[in-house]
């Protein structure tokens, strides 16, 4: 019996702010925000979370029996792969910086124990919040469709609340899974929680359980081919398939539904289906492969701890640069698939190239403890399910980057934590003590994690509105305000490299050079960039210094070959420094070069190319255009 009475209740409570979580963290949005789908997301996963755990272990600290806590196999593998994490990011790398993700993940670190603490009958609660959560998205992206809700990026015109499609199709694929495995799976499910549901609530749950999933699932199906995502429509078919194989391997043999000819031809078919998806978007799939090659490069030049936690992007565009100032041939084709890259486009090698081979061991390690304890319990439709989120997740993360999407890492942490309940095997348990001595210890313990973690957040709060309102301002031309916006924050983002940039250039507005020199090098420490490299040229060459202004041309250059503005600003820095035949060189190579994408800018750079070789070589210019 509990001590106090209003405690019986705070079990249910957190029950549903968890619920909460999986169902709403999708739907939160605010454009007052700097990068409003992924940091009102944060602030909410982050206040939500806190109360969630808080909640939670006030019930089990006052529960009796229920007060013991099962390590799992699965526990410790993930336990040595967030030490190594740790303190490779802060001991082993020389820079750390700012990283959104390294506070994500201490929220879902406390989310996957606040998950563990729950009894196992609650989560086919927290499943039927997934689907409604997708169910709810799916709803979103047929209003943005039918132009009755604003779409978050205005060049696409259905992102759901993410910031594009491909990050919604992703999220939709993953519920879509869920919703297929809790309606294949609902009668053995309802057996789960049969037993503590009222007569009078057990309808409801069954017609809950029926409904929900298959409408979730169907209006998924609808709405995925809209958003041309290839990653999504292999995640979904990798998923369902792999819940309803374990499904109908309960009821029959596979084996011998499934003899070696069948797989053959599948398999055959299998490859076709990836062929057809590659040439789907062929240039986009050359793309990532050039990404894939540089990444490579990282790893053999940082084997072992990799290049730190969150810092492929403080990394990748310098690379990129060597890759093409070094390169010899013909480099016209791959030249045209460069971009400003941030993401690998594959979870697996961007792990790798931030933690080295090291992180991918221990990553590898947890991996299979999570598959190899397995066995026939009355949780297997509920584990099947969750093997089903992580092919799903891990199919999903071989192309595109889900490590940057909160409500997708939301998912993956509950199969993990699923995992370590249901089908690990426990090494043993922590019984909390209970005595009249340490539970008020306990308590204040709690009320003070409780204080910390909202303080914390409601100052990240502030400082993401203040960033956002300079990014406002800065939009708008008032660059005074911007500045007075940026400096307030800049203790909290000093060691954020989109952040620095975005200061550096508000500087460079208003002609303080020199401090927005300094701001812009500090950016360099945590973002790779052709936007840092060609601000920093523009405030050195305001400043007088020429070679150095063309140093970070030259870079901003070769990291994006295909782009005309780095050309332009080197063509015109020659031009104005004196040096005629380096500025025509220039022009000429403006003049012949491919355009990726045309628009009023590339077209008056050429242009403006043209008339300084005329202006120079008036005789040269006559001879190419007779040629042409």
């Amino acid at each position: 019996m509990l001590p106090f009475k209003p405690l019986k209740y705070t079990e249910n409570a957190g029950l549903i702010v968890l619920g909460c979580i999986f169902f709403l963290l999708p739907c939160v949005y605010s454009s007052l925000f700097i990068e409003p789908t992924q940091t009102t997301k944060f602030l909410f996963f982050g206040y939500t979370v806190v109360i969630a755990f808080s909640l939670i272990a006030c019930y089990r600290l006052y529960a009796g029996s229920r007060s013991g806590f099962q390590v799992s196999v699965v526990d410790v593998s993930l336990l040595l792969l967030l030490i190594y994490i740790v303190t490779n990011r802060y001991y082993i790398q020389p820079v750390a910086g700012f990283s959104m993700r390294f506070l994500e993940l201490t929220g879902l670190v406390i989310g996957y124990l606040t998950l563990k603490a729950l009894p196992r009958k609650y989560y086919l609660y927290i499943l039927l919040s997934i689907s409604a959560g997708g169910f709810l998205q799916v709803l979103t992206g047929l209003m943005q469709l039918l132009g009755l809700q604003d779409s978050r990026n205005s060049y696409f015109p259905v992102t759901g609340n993410f910031f594009n499609p491909g990050g919604y199709a992703g999220y939709i694929s993953l519920t879509a899974v869920v919703s297929f495995g809790i309606y294949i799976n609902r009668n053995r499910l309802l057996e789960a929680v049969s037993e503590d549901v009222q007569n009078k609530k057990k309808s409801l749950v069954t017609w809950v359980i029926t409904y929900l999933p298959m409408l979730s699932f169907i209006g998924s199906i609808i709405i995925l081919p809209g958003l041309r995502s290839r990653s999504a429509y292999v995640s979904v078919v990798a998923g369902v398939g792999l819940i309803w194989l374990l499904y109908k391997s309960e009821q029959v043999d596979i084996k011998a539904k499934w003899p070696v000819k069948r797989i053959a031809v599948a398999g055959i078919l299998l490859l076709g289906v990836f062929y057809s998806i590659y040439q789907f978007k062929k240039h986009s799939a050359d793309g990532r492969l050039l990404i894939y090659k540089i990444s490579l490069v990282l790893i053999q030049e940082h084997p072992f701890f990799g290049v730190g936690f969150d810092r492929f992007r403080a990394s990748y565009m310098d690379e990129q640069a060597k890759w093409f100032e070094h390169k010899s041939g013909d480099i016209a084709e791959e030249a045209q698939l460069a971009d400003n890259t941030f993401y690998a486009f594959n979870e697996p090698l961007q792990f790798t190239v931030e933690n080295g081979l090291i992180g991918l061991a221990l990553a590898l390690v947890a991996v299979f403890f999570c598959c190899w304890f397995r066995e026939k319990a009355k949780e297997e439709p509920l584990r099947n399910i969750v093997y089903g989120i992580l092919l799903s997740c891990f199919v999903f993360s071989l192309f595109t980057y889900a490590s940057d999407n909160l409500a997708i890492k939301c998912l993956l942490v509950f199969a993990l934590a699923v995992l370590s309940q249901v089908d690990s095997r426990k090494l043993t348990t922590i019984h909390i003590a209970r005595t009249r001595v340490l539970a008020p210890v306990f308590t204040l313990c709690i009320l003070f994690f409780v204080c910390w973690g909202v303080n914390a957040i409601e100052g990240m709060r502030k400082s993401f509105l203040a960033w956002g309102n300079g990014q406002v301002y800065y939009v708008r031309e008032l660059y005074t305000e911007s500045n007075n916006s940026f400096e307030s924050v800049y203790p909290v983002f000093h060691e954020n490299g989109e952040f620095l940039m975005q200061y550096g250039k508000s500087l460079a507005m208003t002609e303080n050079y020199s401090k927005a020199l300094s701001i812009l090098k500090e950016a360099r420490k945590y973002l790779s960039s052709g936007v840092v490299e060609t601000a920093i040229g523009d405030c050195e060459r305001k400043s007088g210094n020429y070679k150095d202004a063309e140093s970070a041309y030259l870079h901003a250059m070769y990291m994006i070959p295909n782009r005309f503005y780095p050309l332009y600003l080197l063509m015109t820095l020659y031009n104005d420094n004196g040096e005629p035949a380096k500025a025509v060189k220039m022009a000429r190579s403006i003049k012949i070069k491919k355009v990726k994408v045309p628009s009023k800018a590339v077209n008056e750079i050429k242009r403006y190319a043209e008339n300084l070789i005329k202006e120079k070589h008036p005789a040269s210019s006559d001879l190419t255009t007779a040629d042409n």
